[in-house]
């Protein structure tokens, strides 16, 4: 099994070592192998076996403990959107229809969940291996980090639960994972055909969750600072918007023909007119100059408001999303008292029909109260993405025994009812995450900022350097468009949490070896 997978990993990537190099763990070299691959690193190192064998034995004893304890999946409302989307045959749903479609395929091989599961778990844990060995292989990092970095990614019952739920998150995690990946090795030795795999890449994350529309622009980045040839990085950074852009017009068709309005995103909308809504009640706003079509939103707004008192509102439950997620909070009662549902095609029909309103209000309370806006909602949603809320791993099926009909139908269970040995366990596991999250960003900004402000930043070697300012642009992006475009969930932070992690540790190593040459200069 071992040297199955360690061939998963080279066939992803084809880098050569140099010779006389020695392995990360040990003093191993390969001084009988011309240039040798990054599986001959992996097999020919008797540290690097024993990690690739403990990992693959350690996995499936995780997994299978695991499904004893939750023998289903986990579910939330998102779950059943892309059950619902195969079920009714739409071309387009609330969220993206890539991992809509991953279902259906592999629904066609089996309708078992743990054929789903297995297989999230399995794409998200050889995404692990080709990072683990790929930071091990380019930038030497010691044996203490080593395993600290090996036992998170490996032995982390994180990755379990998000392998178990019905959602994109491990698939999108693992892909997003492969393409970091892909880049870190690209500074290292470039190659024509990484343009391909970035676009086929970044195509394949965009339709499984619009956040991937920021990656083109890391992308751009890493070609800039790569040595490729310059009609190289022109179309590396171009190739990227030949998938995304069909697919972007292929979706504002299809909803088009269904709603009336060409829209990208329907979820877009009401997220523009949530994020407006947390600054209401601090702002007066002259109805009269509303844009045409939502002074009754408006309206509805203000009975809202006065309705619950400041002191009798909670929106804790829901950091960022209240609006979204109550069913009382002003956008779902508009929404009802217009268009009545009974089926997920016409609750797509629904939501997007007033979508363009809630964009048109957002969009407009935005514009002409930036300082509010900053104040009331990013300011909010800044807190909220350095402590993220667990939502999904607060809890096993948000605690209920039961799964929709939806389903039931889509896994050909007998019942609705659903066993597990924990419903709660989650939230005691995971309790410290969000801390845990918050200090890795602290603590890699604080690196950072040392490296540039003691001049060491300009002894970092090539290729770790790029790979630094390439994770740096990366985590930046992802910290905007989270504030900025859409919920901040801990489940949404998982690869920039193991971004942080492992470039923290890559860090401490160089502050390590600033260390001991200053040491060394002041005994000498």
């Amino acid at each position: 099994m071992e040297s199955g997978l360690a061939g998963l990993i080279d066939s992803l990537e084809f880098r050569k070592r140099k010779p006389g190099i020695k392995s990360n763990t040990g003093n191993i070299s390969f001084e009988n192998v011309k240039q040798a691959s990054l599986r001959s690193f992996i097999l020919k190192d008797k540290h690097n076996r024993k990690y690739l064998l403990f990992a693959c034995l350690g996995l499936m004893l995780q997994f299978i403990t695991f499904k004893v304890l939750y023998p289903y999946p986990d579910f939330i409302s998102d779950s059943y959107s892309y059950i619902d989307t195969n079920i009714y045959h739409m071309d387009v749903n609330l969220w993206p229809i890539g991992y809509s479609k991953y279902l259906s395929l592999l629904h066609s091989i089996s309708p078992s969940d743990t054929l789903l599961i297995f297989s999230q778990f399995f794409i998200l844990e050889i995404s692990f291996l080709y990072f683990f060995y790929t930071v091990l292989f380019l930038y030497n990092i010691s044996e203490i980090y080593t395993r600290v970095l090996y036992i998170f990614l490996f032995f982390n019952p994180l990755f379990l639960f998000l392998s178990n739920c019905v959602l994109s998150d491990g698939i999108f995690c693992a892909l997003s994972l492969i393409w970091i990946t892909q880049m870190l090795w690209m500074f290292k030795k470039p190659r024509n055909y990484q343009i391909l795999v970035h676009a086929l890449l970044i195509g394949v994350l965009f339709s499984i969750r619009y956040t991937a529309i920021y990656y083109p622009f890391v992308t751009a980045f890493a070609y800039l600072l790569s040595r490729q040839r310059p009609f190289i990085k022109l179309a590396g950074i171009i190739s990227p918007w030949v998938l995304i852009i069909p697919f972007i017009l292929y979706t504002q068709q299809k909803t088009k023909e269904i709603t009336g309005t060409a829209q990208f995103s329907v979820f877009g909308g009401w997220q523009l007119a949530n994020n407006a809504l947390y600054m209401y009640d601090h702002i007066q706003v002259d109805s009269t100059e509303l844009p045409a079509g939502t002074k009754e939103l408006d309206k509805m707004v203000r009975q809202f408001y006065k309705q619950i008192p400041e002191p009798y509102r909670d929106f804790g439950p829901f950091p960022g999303t209240y609006f979204i997620k109550m069913p009382n909070a002003v956008l779902k009662p508009y929404m009802m008292q217009r268009y009545a549902f009974s089926n997920a095609p016409e609750q797509f029909r629904a939501w997007g029909k007033v979508a363009p309103i809630y964009q048109s209000y957002g969009s407009y309370l935005t514009k002409h109260y930036p300082l509010d806006f900053a104040h009331y909602y990013l300011w909010l949603n800044t807190k909220n993405y350095f402590i993220p809320h667990l939502e999904k791993f607060g809890s096993y099926n948000l605690a209920i025994d039961t799964v929709w009909t939806p389903a039931k139908d889509w896994f050909q269970y007998k019942t609705t009812t659903i066993t597990a040995a924990f419903f709660d366990l989650q939230d005691h596991l995971f309790y410290f995450l969000p801390a845990i999250f918050m200090l890795l960003n602290l603590y890699f900004a604080g690196s950072l900022l040392w490296l540039i402000f003691s001049g060491a930043i300009k002894k970092i070697p090539w290729p770790l350097l790029p790979a630094l300012l390439l994770v740096t642009v990366y985590l930046f992006l992802n910290f905007c468009f989270s504030i900025f475009a859409t919920p901040v969930v801990l489940r949404y932070q998982i690869l920039p949490m193991i971004l942080l992690l492992t470039f923290s540790l890559v860090l401490n190593k160089i502050m390590d070896n600033a260390d001991q040459s200053g040491q060394n200069k002041h005994t000498a």
